[in-house]
């Protein structure tokens, strides 16, 4: 039944809408976060672009498709660099920066945004990918998911 909703919805939108609920809730003020929190906000969301951008360069190194409605187009499987710590780390990325946009507009409200975004990416992003990237890649991404993460490892895996 919601099948219909994989792979949709670009990922970049439901960090947008995440962001937008944040910021539209944060002014009801139900659950503030102190001020002197703030700029670990910002670190947090920067350290998110950071993430996300490291994950794009690695593609763009090993020529694969940084297009995830065209996964199918995966021309390599990328198993190092940030690909070592967490398999998603443009969708990681993303979910940090709606919890450091928490901090940032000061509402807690924000990491219920997160949490939602991450659950929408996993369930219809992530998993169809997943299952793509299985049937292009087969035992070697088996291994590599033995290995890393969906979300994030503490240590490289290589």
């Amino acid at each position: 039944m919601l099948k219909h909703l994989e792979l949709k919805v670009p990922p970049v939108v439901v960090f947008l809408l995440a962001l937008v609920a944040t910021w539209f809730v944060s002014d009801f003020g139900w659950l503030p976060l102190p001020y002197p929190l703030r700029p670990l906000g910002f670190v947090i969301f920067v350290a998110g672009g950071i993430v996300g951008i490291a994950g794009v360069v690695a593609f763009r190194k090993h020529r694969t498709t940084v297009n995830p409605h065209s996964i199918q187009n995966a021309s390599n499987l990328v198993s190092s660099g940030i690909f070592a710590y967490t398999r998603n780390p443009m969708y990681l990325g993303l979910v940090m920066g709606v919890a450091g946009s928490a901090f940032i507009f000061r509402d807690a409200s924000g990491f219920v945004f997160a949490l939602a975004t991450l659950l929408y990416l996993q369930r219809f992003q992530i998993q169809p990918e997943e299952r793509m990237m299985h049937t292009l890649f087969g035992e070697e991404f088996a291994a590599y998911c033995t290995r890393v993460n969906r979300w994030l490892s503490l240590s490289a895996n290589e």
